[in-house]
């Protein structure tokens, strides 16, 4: 298995858990009505996917630096560049505000939600690419 195909499972195993993150939030601030869970559970649920989240995006990001090489010979790498950091940067601010500063607590759907476009992104610019240019 080469290290580009593993990075590109872990992006997508990485934005599927982002895409599960954004339906137990929707639900635990009521805005789902249909997932059959009960909120202690849930919050515990969103937690844990939360912090396994965070650290396959930083293993991600690990291997994006320490072992493949940066070129800006199209557009593609520097964006890819620039959203997954920012998607590891706002995912730790997010626990970061959810264990310690609970004031800022109101903010944490706009931090998940910049956290999930930024994802999305950089998979398309990266994971995406690398299946449809292996097929």
């Amino acid at each position: 298995m080469s290290l580009l195909l593993l990075k590109s499972i872990l992006t997508t195993l990485v934005l599927l858990l982002a895409m599960g993150q954004a339906i137990s939030g929707l639900r635990l601030r009521g805005r789902l009505r249909w997932l059959p869970l009960r909120p202690t559970a849930l919050r515990l649920w969103h937690r844990l996917v939360g912090d396994v989240t965070l650290l396959l995006t930083l293993i991600v990001a690990i291997i994006c630096v320490t072992h493949l090489p940066f070129s800006t010979y199209s557009l593609r790498v520097p964006l890819h560049a620039v959203l997954g950091t920012l998607a590891a940067v706002v995912l730790f601010l997010k626990v970061v505000v959810a264990r310690r500063f609970r004031t800022f607590l109101r903010h944490s759907s706009a931090f998940g939600g910049l956290a999930g476009f930024s994802l999305l992104g950089c998979f398309a610019a990266s994971a995406l690419w690398y299946f449809f240019l292996i097929w």
